[in-house]
C-alpha cells in the first residue's frame, strides 16, 4: 500500500520521465520504492531508486546491480517480477518492478494473529515453490522473512496469492550445483540478513547455500502459526547465539498445529544444513502431502538422535561394567582353585601344640 506524498521528495527527480509518482511505498537504507503510473500505458508499477549518495558507494552500487540481475533471472508467478533496470540522467540506479496490492505476511499476522492451518499451508506452498524456482536458477534469497512475503487477494477464487520480494542481498551462483564463493560484496565477518530469521551459518558468517533459505522458511512458518519467531532476545548477539546453539521451542498445543506440520518445521530448523531438507522441493513435497492427507515419512531430528546415542551409551556402559565385574569374579574363583589351600590359623596352632607335646613326652621317656 503506497503512502501519498505530501511534500517534495528529492528521489522523485531521479525517476524516468515516463512515470508519474503516485506515492511512496517504503524507504530503506539503500533508497526508496515508489508507486508510479506509466504516463502512456496507464499501468501501475513499483520503482526502487537508489539514494544519490549511494551512487558513490561502489559496494551499494554492486549490490543494487546484483539484485537486478537476480530478479531478472526469475520468472515465477510467486516472485515479484522485474520489468526494467537502468540509470537515470544523474547516474542513479533504478529498478522497475511489478506493483503488488496487498499486505505483507508480517502485517497480516500482527493484525490477525496466528494463521489457520489451511491458509498457512497454502502460503507456505507458494513460498516454497517460488524459492525452489530461484534455487534452480542458482539464486539464494538470503533474507527471507515475513516482511518480504507479500499477500494479495485472488479475485478469481478468493484465495491468497503470494509474492516474494526484495532480492537485495541475494546470492547468484556461477553454475548449477556450484558452491557459493566470494562475490566481492560480502566482506569477511559481514553479517547479511535479518537476525530473527537468519540461519546458523549466516550467523557464523559462513558460506551459505539453498539450505540457508530452508532454515529461514522454517522460522517464517513457525512465526505464521504461532505469532512469534522461534528465537527472540533483547540483543542481536543473543538471538544469533540461540540460532547456533539452542533448539527451537516446541510449538504449544494451544496453537493446534498438526504433528506432521510441526515435524516439517522442526526439520527445516535443524542447526546443521546436512540435517535439514536438502532441497526446497523436498520440503514442498511434504507440504503437498499434508493437503492430501498422505502420511509424511517420520524423520528423527538431530536432538532425538543425540538422546538415543546418549541412552545407548548408558546401556553399553552398564553392560560393559557388568561384564567387567563378572569377569573379575570368575578370575578370583579360578585363582582359588589353582593356588594350594593354606590351613587356617587355628589348625596350625593345634598342629604345633601336638608336635610340642609329643616331643615333650619323648624327653620324659629318655630321662627315665
Amino acid at each position: 500500500m503506497a503512502v501519498e506524498i505530501t511534500e517534495p521528495d528529492p528521489l522523485q527527480n531521479e525517476l524516468p520521465k515516463q512515470y508519474t509518482v503516485l506515492g511512496k511505498i517504503r524507504a530503506g537504507g539503500m533508497g526508496a520504492i515508489y508507486k508510479v503510473e506509466n504516463r502512456f500505458t496507464k499501468q501501475l508499477f513499483a520503482i526502487k531508486v537508489m539514494r544519490p549518495e549511494g551512487a558513490h558507494d561502489e559496494q551499494l552500487r554492486k549490490r543494487f546491480i546484483v539484485e537486478a540481475k537476480a530478479a531478472s533471472l526469475l520468472k515465477h508467478p510467486n516472485i515479484c517480477q522485474t520489468i526494467d533496470f537502468g540509470v537515470s540522467e544523474n547516474h542513479t540506479l533504478f529498478l522497475v518492478m511489478q506493483f503488488l496490492e496487498g499486505i505483507s505476511l508480517e502485517q497480516k499476522v500482527n493484525r490477525d494473529g496466528p494463521l489457520p492451518a489451511s491458509e498457512a499451508i497454502s502460503i507456505f506452498q507458494q513460498v516454497s515453490a517460488a524459492l525452489s524456482h530461484a534455487h534452480e536458477q542458482n539464486v539464494i534469497h538470503r533474507d527471507l522473512k515475513p516482511d518480504n512475503i507479500m499477500l494479495s487477494r485472488n479475485h478469481a477464487d478468493g484465495g491468497t496469492i503470494v509474492h516474494i520480494v526484495d532480492f537485495g542481498i541475494a546470492k547468484v551462483l556461477t553454475a548449477p550445483g556450484a558452491t557459493p564463493s566470494g562475490d566481492g560484496l560480502t566482506r569477511n565477518g559481514a553479517l547479511l540478513g535479518t537476525p530473527i530469521y537468519m540461519s546458523p551459518e549466516q550467523a557464523l558468517t559462513e558460506v551459505v547455500d539453498c539450505r540457508s533459505d530452508i532454515y529461514s522458511l522454517g522460522c517464517v512458518m513457525y512465526f505464521a502459526l504461532t505469532g512469534k519467531p522461534p528465537f527472540a532476545a533483547p540483543t542481536v548477539m543473543d538471538i544469533l547465539y540461540q540460532h547456533v546453539h539452542k533448539p527451537p521451542p516446541e510449538i504449544d498445543a494451544s496453537y493446534k498445529v498438526a504433528p506432521a506440520m510441526k515435524s516439517i518445521i522442526m526439520k527445516a530448523l535443524e542447526k546443521k544444513p546436512a540435517d535439514r531438507y536438502q532441497t526446497m522441493q523436498h520440503l514442498a513435497t511434504d507440504l503437498k502431502k499434508l493437503t492430501k492427507g498422505v502420511a509424511i515419512e517420520h524423520r528423527l531430528l538431530a536432538r532425538d538422535r543425540k538422546k538415543i546415542r546418549q541412552n545407548l551409551m548408558l546401556v553399553i556402559t552398564f553392560i560393559l561394567g557388568f561384564a567387567a565385574m563378572s569377569i573379575a569374579s570368575l578370575a578370583v574363583q579360578n585363582l582359588k582353585t589353582i593356588l594350594p589351600k593354606t590351613p587356617p590359623k587355628s589348625a596350625l596352632k593345634k598342629s604345633d601344640h601336638r608336635a610340642t607335646a609329643k616331643h615333650g613326652n619323648q624327653e620324659t621317656i629318655l630321662k627315665h
